[in-house]
């Protein structure tokens, strides 16, 4: 079960931890151990994701996983300057790292290592850019709704269809008729009432965001 207060906690402490490496000269021991302290509580944090799991022998998965967690490391070791805490929570940067590089590149090398020829999904195997996507970006700031603003903004008398609910939908790819169909509520009514928030929303996400959504 999600503690939203140890959440929000554990995400400061992190962005702490993340700035004071930052500012600590590179090869110093005070930075090392900064770097060292950051490490640890990534690791312990209990928010690390496990991409594709279920998706091999639970053996050959934890050697994969194992394998992918020691190269993220070691690159957040020696890349820590590109975090950028405007863009994403320490987190979130992290785990896109894990899901999108790390773990797709270390499924060859333990398949190789075993002598296993035939490959997964080479859908899987993609290695993305490094940096954050913009939907990760909005998806991420929505979710967060820092100033409780995206959950309250709901059509009148359905709550549950808010702004929040709403974007997070379109941003997973549900048509207007899924949303419809799903808060039975006309698809010009909910339609309109999302694109009227997204207007007034806009300022708000182009500052966090660089971008808004449709």
């Amino acid at each position: 079960m999600s503690h939203p207060a140890k959440d929000e906690q554990m995400q400061e402490q992190l962005l702490q931890l993340a700035t004071t490496v930052q500012q600590y000269p590179p090869l110093t021991q005070a930075r090392k151990l900064a770097l060292t302290k950051l490490i640890n509580t990534i690791v312990c944090s209990g928010k690390l994701c496990h991409p594709q799991s279920g998706q091999f022998p639970a053996s050959l998965y934890e050697e994969i996983y194992n394998e992918a967690l020691q190269e993220l490391l070691l690159y957040i070791c020696q890349n820590i300057h590109k975090y950028d805490a405007t863009r994403a929570s320490v987190i979130t940067w992290v785990n896109f790292l894990l899901e999108r590089r790390f773990f797709p590149e270390a499924i060859p090398k333990i398949l190789n290592r075993q002598g296993i020829t035939q490959l997964p999904d080479q859908d899987i195997l993609a290695s993305p850019e490094e940096t954050l996507s913009l939907t990760e970006i909005v998806r991420e700031f929505i979710v967060s709704d820092p100033d409780n603003v995206f959950k309250k903004k709901h059509i009148e008398n359905c709550p549950q269809a808010n702004f929040q609910t709403l974007a997070l939908r379109r941003l997973s790819g549900k048509s207007w008729k899924e949303i419809s169909a799903e808060f039975e509520i006309k698809l010009q009514t909910v339609s309109g009432f999302y694109y009227r928030c997204v207007t007034e929303f806009a300022p708000r996400l182009k500052k966090y965001c660089g971008s808004d959504i449709n």
